[in-house]
C-alpha cells in the first residue's frame, strides 16, 4: 500500500503532537511482531517549572516505578526527567517537573506550599494531584478505584528498603492520617472528555473531532477491509488508532498514528475485536467477542487469554467500558431487538449491573466518557445522519451529541 500523507485542519488541535504524522504505511503483509520496548524514562513536552499536562505527570511518575528508583532522603536520581531527590516529596517534585532551584532537588512535605493550591475536598482530586500530610508523607494521586471514591491508586516513594511504586490508598487512610488534597499550580487540563470520530474504509483514514464537533485532524492507517479500533496502548492517557484485520485475525496498534507498535494475531475467524484496560493498569489491550457462543476472550498481555466470560444472547453486539469508574474495563452487550445495553462491572461473572435502553432501531452502539468524569457511558451512532448521541450515566438522557463524518463511515470514539 503506498504511503499516505497526513494532514491537519486549519483549526489548532490538541492532537498536533501525537495524532498526526507526516506519512504512514501499513502493509497487508505485515508480519506478527512483539511489543515494542518503551523507554526507561518519561518523554514529555513540558519545560522545567512550566505548564504540564496530567498525562505527562503520571507518565513521569510511572517512569520511576519502571526504573525501580529506591527510596532515599539523601540520594538523587538523574535521567531525562531531571535530577530529583529520591523520597516521597522528591517523587512528586519530579512528576510535576518543578524548577528545583533553591531546593534540595525537590520540595519537602512542608515546603510544597508555593507550588500548590489546596482543594476543598478529597473528592475533588484529579489525576496528577497530590495528597499530603505536611508532617509525614506525600503521594501522587492517579485515579479513584470506584465510583464511590472509597479508595485511590497512588504513586509513592514509601520508606527505606522500597522502590517507587503504585498501591491502593483508602480514603479512610487519607482522612485518619490527616492527609489533604493539593493541585500543582502549573498543571493544565482536567479529565479528558470523549469525542466523536469516524473511519473511512474507502481510503483507510481516521478522522476525529474536537469538543465543539469540528474536525481536528486525520490520519491514514490500515488497509481495505480492516476494522477500526481506538485505545490507549501505552498508558500515556491519550487514545490512538489501531485496526483489526479479519482476513488473518491480527491486531495492528500504533502509539503515534505512524508506526506499528503491536502486531498480534488473536482469536478465530468470525470473532469481533474488542479492546480495553482489563486489569486496570492504565493500558488498553486486545480481546475478541465470539458471536457463536456469546463469549468474550480478553488478554492482558496481547498474547494469552486472561479470562473468558459469556454474556448475552445470539444477535447481541459486544461493548466494553469502565462502567463504574474504577479504572478497569468490563464487558457488556447491546441488544438491537430492544435497543438496550446490558453491562457488568465484574470480571468474574456476567451479572448485569447496568441496564439502559437508548437509541432507535438501526443505531450502532458506542460508548465514551462524554462528561469527563472518569466513567464510561453508553451511546449510539445514527448512520442515516452521521449523528452521535451519548447518554448520562445509567440514563437515557442525552448529554453529548455531534454530527460528524459522511454516510458509510464507521463510528469511533476516543479521548484524543
Amino acid at each position: 500500500m503506498p504511503a499516505r500523507t497526513i494532514a491537519t485542519s486549519s483549526k489548532t488541535s490538541k492532537l498536533a503532537a501525537t495524532l498526526l504524522a507526516t506519512a504512514i504505511t501499513v502493509s497487508g503483509a505485515i508480519a506478527t511482531t512483539a511489543l515494542t520496548t518503551t523507554a526507561a524514562h518519561a518523554v514529555g513536552s513540558s519545560s522545567v517549572g512550566g505548564q504540564i499536562t496530567r498525562s505527562e505527570v503520571l507518565a513521569r511518575a510511572q517512569s520511576w516505578v519502571d526504573q525501580g528508583v529506591p527510596y532515599s532522603q539523601s540520594s538523587y536520581w538523574s535521567d531525562s526527567n531531571g535530577k530529583y531527590r529520591q523520597d516521597c516529596s522528591g517523587l512528586v517534585s519530579m512528576a510535576w517537573h518543578i524548577n528545583t532551584a533553591g531546593t534540595n532537588f525537590g520540595f519537602t512535605t512542608d515546603t510544597a506550599g508555593p507550588y500548590e493550591t489546596q482543594l476543598a475536598s478529597l473528592d475533588d482530586l484529579q489525576p496528577g494531584d497530590a495528597i499530603n500530610n505536611i508532617s509525614t508523607h506525600m503521594v501522587l494521586f492517579a485515579r479513584w478505584t470506584d465510583s464511590s471514591r472509597t479508595a485511590a491508586v497512588i504513586y509513592e516513594e514509601a520508606h527505606a528498603g522500597t522502590t517507587a511504586r503504585t498501591r491502593t490508598m483508602y480514603k479512610s487512610e487519607m482522612t485518619d492520617g490527616g492527609f489533604k488534597p493539593f493541585r500543582y499550580n502549573n498543571i493544565v487540563g482536567g479529565v479528558t472528555k470523549s469525542t466523536a470520530g469516524v473511519y473511512r474504509s474507502s481510503n483507510s483514514v481516521f478522522y476525529v473531532s474536537d469538543t465543539s464537533g469540528a474536525m481536528s485532524g486525520y490520519a491514514g492507517f490500515g488497509a481495505s477491509g480492516d476494522v477500526p479500533l481506538t485505545g490507549d496502548w501505552n498508558g500515556d492517557g491519550k487514545d490512538t488508532f489501531g485496526v483489526y484485520r479479519p482476513s488473518d485475525q491480527t491486531f495492528y496498534l500504533t502509539n503515534d498514528n505512524s508506526s506499528v507498535a503491536v502486531a498480534r494475531k488473536f482469536g478465530n475467524p468470525d470473532d469481533v475485536p474488542v479492546v480495553g484496560d482489563w486489569d486496570g493498569n492504565g493500558t488498553d489491550t486486545i480481546g475478541v467477542y465470539r458471536p457463536s457462543d456469546q463469549t468474550f476472550y480478553v488478554s492482558n498481555d496481547n498474547a494469552t487469554v486472561a479470562y473468558a466470560l459469556r454474556m448475552g444472547v445470539l444477535g447481541d453486539k459486544p461493548i466494553v467500558g469502565d462502567w463504574d469508574g474504577n479504572g478497569t474495563d468490563t464487558i457488556g452487550v447491546y441488544r438491537p431487538s430492544d435497543q438496550a445495553f446490558y453491562l457488568t462491572d465484574s470480571t468474574t461473572s456476567a451479572t448485569v449491573q447496568h441496564s439502559i435502553r437508548f437509541g432507535n432501531p438501526g443505531d450502532v452502539p458506542i460508548k465514551g466518557d462524554w462528561d469527563g468524569t472518569g466513567t464510561d457511558k453508553v451511546g449510539v451512532y445514527r448512520p442515516a445522519y452521521s449523528d452521535f448521541y451519548g447518554a448520562a450515566k445509567d440514563s437515557n438522557t442525552v448529554i453529548y451529541s455531534a454530527r460528524f463524518g459522511n454516510p458509510g463511515d464507521t463510528p469511533i470514539v476516543g479521548q484524543w
